[in-house]
């Protein structure tokens, strides 16, 4: 029965799974290639243009984010890839109870030689297993775009001050074009921080859509729930973020926990500091670090799968209508 409990799932699983794949990879891909279009200098007079304001919207320093790098590493701040990654995790945890009461199959699960733990914990792993892939795509989109894409390095002649050695770019003049190899400029394997952030954002929103859905009879239901509560969260984030009186929201937020550019960013300028559970400057403690995010929402999301599963061990089942 384990044999056929684990098709069932796989085969409910199977072109939710293949379409998020492909909507990852390409959108990485597409995303990594867009940056290598614009060169560093061209990208730099845009970022001057914007209005101060703006820059509070930014989870990173703005000279750092005109770099390949930083540009390319924003690709895990993207809307679309977040709602990827969060369509899977959604979708498959909410299916998990609700999902076949909802369709009447759960009286006949129940019926063969089968726990209710293991229907719940088989259906868990796949969806985190998953998850992992889905994580390894977007990292594997991105690293493919990285090496099959050229930029174009932009500099102008520039001026030397004698004694103090100060240059002074002189843009008025031809500048000149030199076209190099994206790896060059942007190693894969710095993006580690930001893609372990990615999978533990998942991680959590599976756990919680599971809860949901281990104490629900609608499978409609249950989305609306999850759904809601994504959204909401997103929304205090961009409050937060938008005003400074009301930057306390954003501790309400699981997005709050999530910052991919930063880490990243953090991890190029101190190598392993992005594992510290706080963040020091000068030896003094000015904030909680990237770990503490990582060990936040491991701990949410075992804490909503483990829950979850008590629920429905505990709890009636309706009869299907």
């Amino acid at each position: 029965m384990n044999k056929a409990l684990r098709h069932k799932y796989l085969f409910d699983a199977a072109i939710l799974f293949v379409m998020c794949a492909l909507g990852v990879f390409s959108f990485c891909w597409f995303r990594t290639w867009i940056v290598g279009e614009l060169d560093t200098a061209q990208f730099k007079q845009i970022i001057d243009l914007l209005p101060n304001d703006w820059r509070k919207f930014a989870t990173v320093d703005f000279d750092w984010l005109v770099s390949y790098l930083g540009r390319t590493a924003l690709t895990l701040d993207e809307p679309m890839l977040v709602m990827f990654i969060s369509a899977w995790v959604l979708v498959r945890g909410s299916d998990v109870v609700s999902g076949e009461l909802s369709r009447g199959t759960m009286e006949m699960l129940l019926a063969q030689p089968v726990s209710r733990s293991r229907i719940y914990w088989t259906h868990a792993g796949y969806t985190i297993f998953g998850l992992f892939l889905l994580i390894l795509l977007t990292w594997a989109g991105m690293s493919f775009g990285i090496w099959t894409t050229s930029v174009e390095e932009t500099t102008y002649p520039e001026f030397r001050v004698p004694i103090i050695d100060y240059r002074i770019p002189l843009t008025f003049l031809k500048p000149q074009v030199e076209t190099v190899a994206m790896i060059t400029e942007v190693n894969p394997v710095m993006f580690l921080p930001g893609i372990v952030n990615l999978f533990l954002v998942g991680f959590f929103l599976a756990g919680f859509s599971a809860w949901c859905s281990s104490w629900d009879r609608y499978r409609w239901r249950t989305l609306g729930i999850v759904a809601a509560f994504y959204f909401v969260s997103a929304m205090l984030k961009i409050l937060g973020m938008a005003s400074e009186t009301w930057a306390w929201v954003i501790r309400l937020s699981f997005f709050g926990l999530y910052e991919p550019a930063s880490s990243i960013e953090l991890h190029q300028s101190q190598p392993g500091a992005v594992w510290w559970f706080g963040e020091f400057s000068d030896a003094e403690l000015i904030g909680y670090g990237p770990m503490t995010h990582y060990v936040v929402l491991f701990g949410l999301g075992i804490f909503f799968y483990l829950l979850g599963a008590w629920i429905f061990k505990k709890r009636d089942l309706p009869a299907p209508v």
